[in-house]
């Protein structure tokens, strides 16, 4: 007699996901080819046992329509609905819930590229503004360009620029640094974290405040601001999108655990607790280097022939005038740079198939000082013959 063919768990799993995302309503997604982390999605290997353990046969959306705390459905929202139900349920708000829903709400989450492909983005960057100022608390993962920054709540005379995931260089190990300690940040038991982040901010409102700094570039990944009577938290992470995907570390965890109880939220009893949680001294923040350096383009995916533009930025946070050398695609630069000053190096090329741009950074005395690259991916258009 046949045996009946068995269902092997793996495929179990597959089913069940599927099953799960299709569970979580959604009008939006993002359309643009390239996820967060997609350039150096090889990172999370070395990490071990610092990253959070996922189990995809046992994430379940959990939902509560009177929920304090809103994740916005659009861009990768249904990540953020999952990872949040680590800790709380949550209600999943649409675009044109705000602001009818706004007075009932006390944290409100825009997902990783939740500013993308919004259906009236005027009306909803003024819904957000109204929101805040009313005494809401608004978080926002990374987003794809730092033009989508302009949605932000922002004061007449202030304004926020940086780079979003699609342009900015991604990293994990030890990627941020503690720039001040603050409530938001408390849930952080070292100095340097293992955060999911791509992207970063290099000017924001004059009332703002770096929490977390890329460990590199010395540039802001998480800050905060006043608003009216509320607040934002604005931040170059992705770990609701890298949490499914099992990338979500053990730091990110903890980090959000205080995060939503300094937002004044109860979490869930079984809301995941760290292994290894004593308790020990505050933690310090860090200084700034004494040399930023980091790595952007102007996009992640090229059609073939395209003209691929990066930006090589370096930072002197020094009280000294420095000399560097930068060498890539074979050729070196002498980069001059006055006490706490900023420079840029552009360079263009036509781009025929997926790599990475290396770019290497030496002192004065040719001492070695850091190595940076920038994947990117080359598709070929199909060609329809009629």
């Amino acid at each position: 007699m046949p045996q009946r063919p068995r269902f092997h768990p793996i495929v179990a799993v597959f089913f069940l996901w599927i099953t799960l995302m299709s569970a979580i309503p959604s009008s939006a997604s993002v359309s643009d080819t390239g996820n967060p982390g997609g350039d150096e999605s090889d990172e999370s290997a070395f990490l071990g046992d610092a990253l959070y353990p996922t189990k995809l046969e046992e994430i379940s959306p959990k939902i509560d329509a009177k929920s304090k705390i809103a994740v916005l459905n659009n861009g990768y929202g249904r990540e953020a609905t999952l990872f949040f139900g680590l800790y709380l349920p949550v209600r999943v708000v649409q675009e044109t819930d705000l602001p009818a829903q706004s007075s009932s709400i006390s944290l409100l989450i825009i997902p990783s590229g939740g500013l993308s492909h919004l259906n009236d983005p005027e009306r909803f960057r003024m819904a957000l503004g109204r929101f805040v100022e009313e005494g809401g608390m608004l978080f926002i993962f990374s987003q794809r360009f730092g033009k989508d920054y302009a949605l932000f709540p922002l004061s007449l005379g202030d304004s926020i620029r940086g780079y979003g995931w699609l342009e900015g260089q991604s990293s994990l190990p030890r990627s941020a640094t503690l720039a001040m300690r603050h409530p938001a940040v408390a849930g952080l038991t070292a100095s340097r974290s293992n955060l999911n982040i791509d992207g970063a901010f290099t000017a924001y409102p004059q009332n703002g405040k770096p929490l977390l700094r890329n460990s590199v570039s010395g540039q802001p990944v998480m800050l905060v601001y006043k608003y009216g009577r509320g607040s934002v938290i604005a931040s170059a992470l992705f770990t609701d999108w890298a949490y499914p995907h099992l990338r979500a570390t053990w730091d990110e965890v903890a980090l959000f655990s205080k995060l939503l109880k300094w937002a004044g939220l109860s979490l869930s009893p079984s809301a995941p607790k760290r292994p290894d949680s004593k308790k020990s001294a505050p933690v310090l923040p860090e200084a700034l280097p004494a040399m930023g350096f980091s790595l952007q383009s102007d996009h992640e995916v090229y059609e073939a022939g395209e003209t691929a533009t990066f930006f090589i930025n370096l930072w002197n946070y020094e009280d000294r005038k420095r000399t560097l050398h930068v060498f890539y695609d074979g050729t070196g630069y002498e980069v001059q740079l006055p006490p706490h000053g900023f420079a840029q190096l552009t360079h263009s090329v036509p781009v025929y198939s997926t790599r990475r741009l290396w770019v290497y950074f030496h002192d004065e005395h040719e001492i070695f000082l850091q190595t940076l690259k920038k994947g990117y991916t080359v598709v070929y258009p199909v060609n329809e013959e009629k």
